[in-house]
């Protein structure tokens, strides 16, 4: 598949239910559309969805105070590192996370993507999202005691999601 056409399934991928249309200049070149002119050919399309969408669990208000008697941890976000891009058409961000001390049996760890839980407690620092959207986005770790409590968060990390189009093929 030529670098052209690799570009051009990278575009279409992201049109989900536009119309596109193939036509060839007079040196024999493809040009896609999405307008028909004369001579050109309406094509058929099938896109794929990510397998996994992002399903929002729940709005999450942010920590006011920690409690005295709480385990203190340092969270940190590794990757993505703040201010990154990240470059995925199908919207998956790959989280690599560190938690300092190792967390307790009864303290479990949540992601917060946009102010809302993406991902299920788990005692695991890494995570994998899909169905993230193209543009601005902030992440935060935090840790949750057994009762549901929020106990410590990270800082805020922001980063962009870039998904390859026609226009911006690097």
């Amino acid at each position: 598949m030529n670098k052209l056409m690799c570009c051009f399934v990278f575009f279409c991928s992201s049109l989900q239910a536009q119309q596109v249309y193939l036509s060839v200049d007079k040196n024999g070149v493809p040009l896609y559309s999405d307008q028909a002119v004369a001579g050109s050919k309406k094509l058929e399309l099938k896109v794929s969805l990510p397998s996994q969408p992002v399903q929002p669990v729940a709005q999450i208000i942010p920590l006011a105070s920690l409690t005295e008697n709480v385990a203190s941890y340092q969270l940190t976000i590794l990757t993505p590192a703040m201010e990154a891009t990240v470059i995925s058409n199908q919207g998956e961000v790959l989280v690599q996370t560190e938690v300092q001390p190792t967390l307790a049996d009864q303290h479990k760890l949540r992601l917060v993507l946009d102010n809302i839980q993406h991902s299920p407690l788990q005692q695991s620092s890494n995570f994998r999202m899909l169905g993230v959207e193209r543009g601005e986005h902030q992440l935060q770790l935090q840790v949750i005691d057994q009762n549901g409590k929020l106990i410590a968060e990270s800082t805020i990390t922001t980063f962009y999601l870039r998904k390859t189009t026609i226009v911006s093929p690097k």
